[in-house]
């Protein structure tokens, strides 16, 4: 008889279209039939649930109730085990604290958390958190060696439960992308260079840095067109901010949208002004679409984009730097297209979804004692 494939479950608090979520989404695509694949959600699904679903990977929807809930640590660790979890692995902080707990009150035989994003917005108690719930991991995985900086450094995570498995992409969901008819939807003509931010309206993201640093160049006349993409906590702050800076006629809230590589394909630089990142999932789909980059160097952004390579850097929160990098963008056609043909090369180079999946793999071959397929684990980086 046949041994049953080891059961991997991935917990994470939903499933809108954003960068952990998409990343998720875009490693089932690319999994082995080695193992068993299952998604569970603790507060509710999302857009990507039935394009999981459709993969054939079941999602559970428990759905919390309140802040803080015993109940939903039981029915998690209930359903682990019912389920017979050999592999958890959690995302984001809500599904890393119950996930992690309720798998080991379910016997997993390993417990793994991804770690997003720098997150500078915890304060003492989500740290200790984190710190105490490392111990019940068998591996922190860090986006990028600057997240694994900040495990090691801010939160006092041992270097030997951290290791780097650099985010990947679908590069499928990209090959056939066009961005025809974008322009003509928001009514933005041929002639002026369109820019974008992609991502939650969230203040990590730095869309007041951005808003500040068009105003300055609508003010020296340069012609240029932004859509901010995306949903989030401050869409009425940001549309205010709009209004006050009189860009409403420079400046597009298009809202959530299902169409991102439409979108990326359309914008003639991406735009990145973040307090605080990871690895950006938007980031990685911008370059697959061959487009330059305008950003902040903060997380694993420098790691990615060098300076004048595949786009341009500048210091978080300094809207005068951002300012100069943005108007030599947009008035510097030569400068997009060299910028864009090199963050192809480095993106097709690096960053496949399918290697970060294989990497994934490995680090559960490793704990479960099977065969790694092509990766291994090496001084904590899994490749």
């Amino acid at each position: 008889m046949t041994a049953p494939r080891p059961h991997v479950v991935h917990v994470i608090d939903e499933l809108p279209p954003d960068g952990a979520e998409r990343l998720l989404a875009d490693v089932l695509r690319h999994r082995s039939e080695d193992y068993r694949f299952s998604v569970v959600c603790l507060i509710r699904g999302g857009e990507l649930e039935q394009e999981i679903r459709d993969m054939g990977v079941g999602v559970v929807v428990l759905g919390r109730s309140g802040k803080y809930s015993l109940g939903l640590l039981w029915r998690l660790a209930r359903w682990l085990r019912r389920e017979r979890a050999d592999i958890v692995h959690t995302h984001l902080f809500t599904a890393d604290a119950y996930g992690r707990v309720a798998a080991r009150l379910a016997g997993a035989r390993g417990v793994y958390s991804t770690v997003h994003s720098t997150n500078v917005w915890k304060g003492a108690l989500h740290r200790w958190v984190d710190w105490f719930l490392a111990w019940i991991s068998t591996r922190v995985i860090a986006v990028s060696e600057v997240v694994a900086q900040v495990l090691r450094g801010r939160d006092h995570i041992p270097a030997r439960r951290i290791v780097v498995v650099e985010n990947g992409i679908d590069l499928f969901r990209f090959a056939d992308a066009s961005g025809a008819g974008v322009r003509a939807e928001f009514a933005i003509a041929d002639a002026a260079p369109l820019l974008g931010l992609v991502g939650r309206l969230h203040p990590a993201k730095g869309h007041a840095d951005l808003l500040g640093a068009l105003a300055h160049l609508v003010a020296e006349g340069i012609e240029m067109r932004c859509l901010l993409v995306g949903s989030g906590e401050l869409r009425d702050e940001i549309a205010a901010d709009v209004e006050r800076r009189d860009l409403r006629d420079r400046v597009i809230l298009t809202g959530q949208r299902s169409d991102i590589p439409r979108i990326l394909a359309a914008l003639d630089v991406l735009v990145m002004p973040s307090r605080w990142e990871g690895l950006p999932m938007t980031l990685l789909e911008a370059m697959a679409m061959g487009k330059p980059i305008v950003a902040t160097a903060v997380g694993g952004i420098p790691d990615v984009i060098a300076d004048g390579q595949e786009g341009l850097l500048v210091p978080a929160g300094d809207q005068k730097a951002l300012t100069s990098a943005l108007r030599r963008m947009v008035t510097d056609a030569a400068l997009r297209v060299r910028c864009g043909a090199r963050a192809r090369e480095t993106l097709l180079a690096r960053y496949d979804a399918r290697r970060t999946a294989g990497a994934y793999e490995a680090l559960y071959a490793q704990r479960l004692g099977l065969p790694p397929g092509g990766y291994r684990v090496v001084e904590g980086v899994a490749k």
